[in-house]
């Protein structure tokens, strides 16, 4: 990648995160309803799209997942974009690895809504097949989580990796 665009792509990263510190975005209600929620699906061992899906050890919280999360919830909550790119052309492997996330595997799952709770976010995550199947992977023992309240609606955002 282009050293320009790199560097294009950091500052627009520094600036959300700039905003958020300041106070732009709104962090809102339960995150940890988030967490609950999946965790209670993997317990379960649920089907997604018609395939079962094994059960699987609870994810564990990470403060680095939640702050990739965080700035993708900022910007989704901001822009009103329902994106997995973010601000200055970011991708949810770079925010991760800006934020301090190491494995070797990782998603982002995403939800733009204005007026969901925490545990309809999952309910919509389950009922769409790639967002079951990543919450539900076995290979994923950690995450981070985010809801921001912005002038676009309510972003939920969950960092996934192993």
């Amino acid at each position: 990648m282009p050293a320009a665009k790199v560097s294009g792509m950091r500052k627009g990263l520094w600036g959300l995160l700039a905003l958020t510190w300041l106070g732009q975005a709104q962090a809102v209600g339960s995150e940890s309803a988030l967490l609950s929620g999946v965790n209670a699906l993997r317990a379960q061992g649920i089907r997604c799209a018609g395939t079962p899906r094994p059960r699987s050890a609870p994810l564990t919280f990470m403060s680095a997942q939640a702050a990739a999360a965080r700035v993708q919830a900022s910007y989704m909550a901001q822009t009103g974009r329902i994106s997995h790119t973010g601000a200055g052309g970011t991708s949810p492997r770079v925010r991760a690895a800006s934020a301090g996330v190491r494995g070797s595997s990782m998603s982002e799952i995403i939800y733009l809504s204005p007026g969901l709770n925490a545990q309809q976010a999952v309910n919509w995550w389950r009922n769409s097949a790639v967002h079951c199947f990543a919450m539900t992977d076995p290979r994923y023992t950690k995450a981070g989580m985010s809801i921001v309240r912005g002038a676009r609606g309510t972003a939920y955002v969950m960092v996934l990796s192993n």
